[in-house]
């Protein structure tokens, strides 16, 4: 198991070229619907307890350090449920018009 200082994170992660880092907060009690860009990014809980809310109302929660990807499940939404800060960090390709 790691400890906090060996926890794989995102925030300072240098970026190659054609991808996209971002990162996402939601403070106590918010939620955030869905949004298709997500779909094949890599998906890093830095900081808190995220939950991630299906199409079908089964909900299932990550606390920091987890890493997924939102890729094949149909997400309604994300889920602060706790009363500290969630930031999650997505690693994406970069899309090109």
């Amino acid at each position: 198991m790691m400890d906090d200082d060996e926890r794989f994170s995102l925030e300072d992660f240098p970026c190659p070229a054609g991808f996209r880092v971002r990162s996402l907060h939601l403070e106590p009690h918010d939620a955030m619907d869905w949004q298709a860009d997500w779909a094949e990014a890599l998906v890093v809980v830095e900081q808190g307890e995220m939950e991630i809310e299906c199409a079908s109302g089964v909900r299932a929660r990550f606390d920091a350090g987890a890493v997924l990807t939102f890729d094949g499940l149909s997400l309604r939404r994300l889920h602060n449920c706790g009363e500290t800060r969630v930031v999650v960090t997505l690693l994406s390709r970069q899309i090109t018009p």
